[in-house]
C-alpha cells in the first residue's frame, strides 16, 4: 500500500480526493441540504424526532476523474439499527443477485467449500445463492438486518468491515476465495481499512469482486438522484485503477450490468492476470466521452431543466386538484422528492410493498408517510409518480394487469407521462 494515501475518513468536509487525495477538485452539482436517504420515523414519534439535514454536494477530481461526494456523515448514523433496506424482497434484485452469484461460480471457478465473503451482507440473500452452489458462505453486516440473514441459516456478523473483522474470520472460518460486494463499496468513509481487510483475508490467487452505481449511466440518465449520503463515490474505471494498484491488487476485468439503471460489476485479483478487453474498451471510452468540465457543467444543466419540467406537471396537477401519489420509496426517491421541494402537500403518500420495512413509516422534513400498495386499488389515484423509475416496466405492467387506469410519471431520464 501507498502509506502517503490517506483513505480513511472522518465526518466532515473532505477538501481533497477521496482516492488520490489531489485538492484540485471541481464542484459541479449541489443538491442542497437533505436528510438521510434511509432514515424514517414513526407517527407517533414525528414532533418528538428533530431532522438533521446535511448537504449533498458532488465534486469531480481533476487527477484521477473520481465524482464523489465533499461531506462525509458519521457511518453509525448512515446505517443504524433500523436501516430499511432487505434485497430480497425485489423480485428484479433477487434475480440479479443469482446472476451475480452463478457468474461469479462459473468464471472464477469456484469449488465446492470455497469461502465466499459479503462485504454489507444486508439479509444475506446474495449469500444463499453462493450457499446454494455449494459454497461456505460468511456475511458482515453493520445493521439490525444481519438477524434476518441468521435466521435463514447465513452465517453473519454485525460489524462494520475492516482488518480486525478480516483476522476475526481468518481465525473462524479460514481465508476467502471470493469476497464481494454489491453496491456497498462506493459507501464505506474507512476505504482504506476496508482495503487492508480484503488484502489480509484473501488467500493465495483469489478475488474481490464487486458492483457500483456507473459514472458513465449517471450522466447518460442524469442520474442525480444516485448522489446521497450513502453514495460517498460515483466510480468510473479510472480512478479505480489507481486505487487497487494502491494496495498491490491487480484491476482486471469490469463490464457494465442493468442493476440500479446501470452499474459496473468489476473483477479483482491478488494475483496477476491480463486486463480483459472489455476493461480496456472501458477505459477508452471514459478518455473520449466524460474527462473535461464540460461534461459535468451540461450535466448539471440538463438536471436543472428536468426538475423544472417535473415540478412543473406536479404544480398544474394540484392546481387541478386532481389526485397524485408516490410508488416506491428506494434512497434514491429522497433525493428526488427533497431536490423538488415535493412534501406532503403536493403528494400525501407514497406505496410500498407489502413486505418493506418502510410500512407505516414517514420520510423526516418531507413528512410524507409511507403506505401498503394495496391502497391504489381502493384509491384509484389520477397520477402516480413513479419514484423507482429505473423498473418502470415491471412495475406499471404489474398494475395494469391489476386494472390500474391511473396515469404513471416516470420523472428520468426525461419526464414521461405513460
Amino acid at each position: 500500500m501507498n502509506k502517503n494515501l490517506q483513505h480513511d475518513f472522518k465526518s466532515g468536509q473532505i477538501p481533497f480526493c477521496q482516492i488520490c487525495n489531489s485538492k484540485n477538485l471541481f464542484d459541479f452539482l449541489d443538491l442542497g441540504y437533505q436528510p438521510l436517504a434511509n432514515t424514517f420515523i414513526s407517527k407517533k414519534n414525528q414532533k418528538n424526532n428533530p431532522v438533521t439535514l446535511y448537504p449533498i454536494k458532488v465534486v469531480r477530481c481533476r487527477n484521477c476523474g473520481l465524482v464523489q461526494l465533499d461531506h462525509i456523515v458519521n457511518q453509525s448514523e448512515v446505517y443504524h439499527d433500523e436501516y430499511p433496506y432487505i434485497p430480497s424482497i425485489t423480485g428484479v434484485v433477487n434475480d440479479e443477485q443469482l446472476e451475480f452469484a452463478k457468474t461469479c461460480f462459473e468464471k472464477l471457478k469456484l469449488k465446492k467449500n470455497d469461502l465466499v465473503v459479503d462485504i454489507g451482507s444486508n439479509d444475506g440473500n446474495l449469500l444463499r445463492h453462493f450457499k446454494n452452489l455449494g459454497c461456505r458462505v460468511v456475511g458482515i453486516e453493520p445493521t439490525d438486518t444481519y438477524k434476518l440473514a441468521n435466521k435463514n441459516k447465513i452465517k453473519t456478523y454485525k460489524s462494520f468491515f475492516d482488518k480486525k473483522v478480516s483476522n476475526f474470520i481468518k481465525k473462524k472460518h479460514g481465508k476467502a476465495k471470493l469476497i464481494t460486494a454489491t453496491n456497498v463499496f462506493a459507501h464505506m468513509s474507512s476505504l482504506g481499512s476496508v482495503m487492508s481487510g480484503i488484502n489480509n483475508l484473501l488467500d493465495k490467487e483469489s478475488f474481490f469482486v464487486f458492483e457500483n452505481h456507473y459514472l458513465g449511466n449517471v450522466l447518460e440518465n442524469l442520474q442525480y438522484d444516485t448522489f446521497y449520503h450513502e453514495h460517498l463515490r460515483t466510480y468510473s474505471a479510472k480512478p479505480l485503477k489507481f486505487l487497487f494498484d494502491s494496495y498491490k491488487l491487480n484491476f482486471f476485468d469490469a463490464y457494465k450490468v442493468s442493476r440500479y439503471g446501470g452499474s459496473l460489476r468489476c473483477f479483482v485479483s491478488n494475483f496477476n492476470l491480463q486486463t480483459s478487453k472489455s476493461l480496456k474498451k472501458i477505459y477508452q471510452n471514459e478518455n473520449k466521452l466524460f474527462a473535461n468540465d464540460e461534461v459535468y457543467n451540461n450535466f448539471s444543466k440538463k438536471i436543472y431543466k428536468v426538475s423544472n419540467n417535473l415540478q412543473e406537471i406536479i404544480h398544474k396537477i394540484n392546481n387541478k386538484k386532481q389526485s397524485i401519489v408516490g410508488k416506491a420509496c428506494p434512497a434514491r426517491a429522497v433525493v428526488l422528492l427533497s431536490y423538488n421541494n415535493i412534501n406532503y402537500n403536493k403528494i400525501p403518500y407514497i406505496a410500498e410493498q407489502k413486505t418493506s420495512l418502510k410500512l407505516n413509516l414517514t420520510i423526516p422534513y418531507l413528512n410524507i408517510p409511507i403506505k401498503n400498495s394495496k391502497v391504489f386499488l381502493e384509491d384509484k389515484p389520477d397520477y402516480i409518480l413513479l419514484l423507482a423509475w429505473h423498473l418502470k416496466n415491471p412495475i406499471i405492467k404489474k398494475w395494469r394487469d391489476l386494472g390500474l387506469k391511473s396515469k404513471f410519471i416516470v420523472p428520468l431520464p426525461s419526464v414521461e407521462i405513460l
